[in-house]
C-alpha cells in the first residue's frame, strides 16, 4: 500500500559522507605509471638511451665551449691537447651530469607517452628540467667544488645544448609521425601510443565532457554521433582542428568502418540509456545496447585498435539487501531490460577479447550534474529542478540506495583508462563512483533540499523500481588511483544555480529527457526491423523478457 509522507526541509547545510581508506596499490606499480605512464620498459630504455647520448654529446660540446671561452685552449694548438684537455673535464663531469639529466626528465614527465598535440607541454617539461639541473649543477660547484665560475660557465652552456639536443629530437619525431602517420612495426597492432581517439555518442551527456577532456590533453578526437538532441553540445569545439564529427549510424557498418580509419582507441557511450527509455521499445534496445555494441568492437579489433573503452552501468546489480558494498564480482541481479543489454554487451566484448584487442567496461554509478547536453531525468538533476520551480520533490522508496557519480568524473574515468598501462585495464570490468557517494534517495532529497531553503519534501512507497544497491569502489582506486574529485553536494548546487540563473531555459523541454526524446522523435530515426539473438547470445535479457512475458 502505498505510503505519503510530507517534510519541509529548511537547514542550509548537509553533511558529506567521509572517504573510507583502501589499501594503496604497490608502491614500484604507481611510482613506475606516475614517471612512465602506460609506456612499455623497452619504449622507455630506448628514449633514455637516445637522452643519455645526447647529454653526453652536449657535455662534451660545453667542455669544448668553455675552454675556448676561458682562452684555456686556441685554435692553434695540437688536436692531442684539445682532446686531452676536453676529456679531462668531460671525464669529471660525465656521470654525475648525464644520470641526473636522465632523473629530471623522467620526474618532469617527459618520458609519459602523449599525444602530439601536447609537444608544446613536453618543451615545457624538457625546460624545467633543464633550469632545474642547471641550478644543481651550479649549487653543487659553488657549495661542494669551491669552483662558481667554471660550474657557470659549463653549466649554462651543457643544459643549454641539453635542452636543444632534447626537443629538436622530439620535435622531428613528432612533426615526422604526424607528416607520414608512421607507427612502430612493433606497435602496428595493439598500438600503445595513443594520438586519435574515436568517440561513439560524442555529442552525448558524458560524450561531450570527454570529448572536452580529450583535446585538452592533446589528442585528434573524432566523434561518430547520430546527433538525436543536435550539435549545440560541440558547438563551441567545431572550429577545433583537431576535432572531426562525423554524423552516422553506429549500426551502420559504413558508417562505423570510416569512423574507424586511423583510430587509436574508441571509447563507446552510445545506448538508449536509462529504464524508462529502454522500456519504449525492446528490438530497438537490443539493436542499439546489444548487437551494435558488438559490431563496433568486432570492427575495432579487425582495424588493430586494441584499446575500447565501454560504457556500462552499476544497474546490473539491481534489486539487492542496499547494505553491503558490491564489488565488481558481485552477484548480477537486474530487474531491467537496458540494464540486461549491457550485461550481455559487457559478455560480448569480454569474448571478442584476444591478445591484441582489449576492451575495458565501465559500470557507471547514476550520473548526475551539469553538461553540455543537460539532462533532467537523472535523479539528482530532476529533484535540483524541482525544488526551484516547484518547492517540492516527490522521493519514491526513499530508502533505496544508489552510488553516485558526476558526469566530469564519469568522462575523466574514460580518459584515465585511455592512459593508463593496457595489462591493468585490459578485459577488465572497473564499477566507477567512489563510495562517500553512496546515498539512500531520501538522502539525495535532503541533500537538494538544503541548497533550496524551505523546499517541501513527499515521500511516497511503491514497487516501480526496486533497484537498490550500494557499490565497492575498491579496485578503481587501487589500480588506477581513480576517486572522484566532484562531490554530490556541489554538482547538486551547480544545478540549482543553472535553473536559477536561466541557463537552462525550460527544463521540461522533451531534449532534457531520455525518454521523452524517444517517444516523440528518437524512435522514427533508430526503430528498424530486428531479429533478436537467440538466449545463448543474450542470457540475461532472454531471461528478462521471458520473466516480463
Amino acid at each position: 500500500m502505498p505510503c505519503v509522507r510530507e517534510t519541509q526541509f529548511i537547514s542550509k547545510e548537509f553533511p558529506v559522507g567521509r572517504r573510507t581508506s583502501v589499501k594503496q596499490d604497490s608502491l614500484i606499480s604507481a611510482f613506475r605509471f606516475r614517471l612512465f605512464g602506460s609506456a612499455g620498459w623497452t619504449a622507455v630504455a630506448s628514449r633514455m638511451s637516445v637522452d643519455f647520448t645526447i647529454a653526453n654529446l652536449a657535455l662534451i660540446a660545453a667542455s669544448l665551449c668553455r675552454l675556448f671561452t676561458s682562452h684555456q685552449l686556441s685554435s692553434t694548438d695540437p688536436i692531442g691537447a684539445v682532446a686531452e684537455r676536453v676529456n679531462s673535464t668531460y671525464l669529471m663531469n660525465a656521470a654525475w651530469f648525464c644520470l641526473t639529466a636522465i632523473a629530471l626528465l623522467a620526474i618532469t614527465g617527459v618520458y609519459r607517452p602523449v599525444p602530439s598535440g601536447r609537444l608544446p607541454d613536453r618543451l615545457i617539461a624538457t625546460a624545467k628540467s633543464c633550469v632545474a639541473g642547471f641550478f644543481l649543477h651550479f649549487s653543487f660547484g659553488s657549495l661542494v667544488l669551491g669552483r662558481p665560475l667554471p660550474a657557470l660557465e659549463l653549466g649554462i652552456a651543457a643544459w643549454s645544448m641539453l635542452f636543444a639536443g632534447v626537443a629538436l629530437v622530439r620535435v622531428s619525431r613528432y612533426s615526422i609521425s604526424s607528416w607520414f602517420h608512421l607507427i612502430p612495426k612493433s606497435e602496428s597492432r595493439g598500438v600503445a601510443h595513443i594520438e586519435s581517439v574515436l568517440v561513439v555518442g560524442g555529442a552525448g551527456y558524458v560524450g561531450s565532457e570527454l570529448v572536452r577532456q580529450l583535446l585538452n590533453s592533446g589528442y585528434r578526437v573524432r566523434v561518430l554521433d547520430l546527433q538525436l538532441f543536435g550539435l549545440d553540445p560541440l558547438q563551441d569545439l567545431l572550429t577545433n582542428k583537431r576535432l572531426q564529427v562525423q554524423k552516422g549510424d553506429f549500426r551502420n557498418i559504413e558508417h562505423v568502418t570510416k569512423a574507424l580509419r586511423d583510430m587509436d582507441a574508441v571509447v563507446h557511450l552510445a545506448a538508449i540509456v536509462g529504464d524508462p527509455a529502454c522500456a519504449i521499445d525492446e528490438d530497438t534496445t537490443i539493436a542499439v545496447n546489444y548487437q551494435a555494441a558488438r559490431m563496433m568492437a568486432q570492427l575495432a579489433r579487425a582495424n588493430g585498435i586494441s584499446r575500447f573503452v565501454f560504457a556500462s552501468t552499476c544497474s546490473v546489480y539491481g534489486a539487492s539487501d542496499g547494505v553491503g558494498e558490491i564489488s565488481e564480482n558481485g552477484t548480477l541481479n537486474p530487474v531491467s531490460l537496458y540494464a540486461t543489454t549491457k550485461i550481455d554487451a559487457e559478455q560480448a566484448l569480454l569474448e571478442t577479447a584476444d591478445e591484441y584487442f582489449q576492451p575495458t567496461m565501465l559500470r557507471f554509478g547514476t550520473a548526475y550534474g551539469l553538461s553540455h547536453r543537460p539532462r533532467f531525468d537523472l535523479v539528482a538533476n530532476l529533484f535540483s529542478a524541482k525544488a526551484v520551480t516547484d518547492g517540492e520533490i516527490c522521493v519514491f522508496n526513499g530508502h533505496y540506495a544508489r552510488p553516485f557519480i558526476h558526469v566530469r568524473d564519469m568522462a575523466r574515468a574514460c580518459h584515465v583508462c585511455l592512459e593508463a598501462p593496457l595489462h591493468r585495464v585490459g578485459s577488465e570490468i572497473f564499477n566507477v563512483g567512489d563510495e562517500s557517494q553512496n546515498y539512500t534517495i531520501s538522502e539525495l532529497g535532503r541533500m537538494v533540499a538544503s541548497h533550496v531553503p524551505k523546499t517541501t519534501i513527499k515521500e511516497e512507497c511503491d514497487d516501480s523500481d526496486p533497484r537498490s544497491y550500494r557499490v565497492s569502489f575498491a579496485k578503481i582506486r587501487t589500480v588506477l588511483d581513480f576517486e572522484a574529485s566532484i562531490d554530490v553536494s556541489e554538482g547538486v548546487r551547480e544545478m540549482v544555480e543553472a535553473v536559477q540563473d536561466g541557463r537552462i531555459g525550460d527544463w521540461h523541454d522533451p531534449i532534457y529527457s531520455n525518454q521523452r526524446q524517444m517517444q516523440e522523435y528518437g524512435l522514427q530515426v533508430l526503430k528498424f526491423p530486428a531479429v533478436r539473438p537467440s538466449g545463448i547470445d543474450m542470457p540475461a535479457t532472454s531471461e528478462f523478457l521471458r520473466r516480463a512475458a
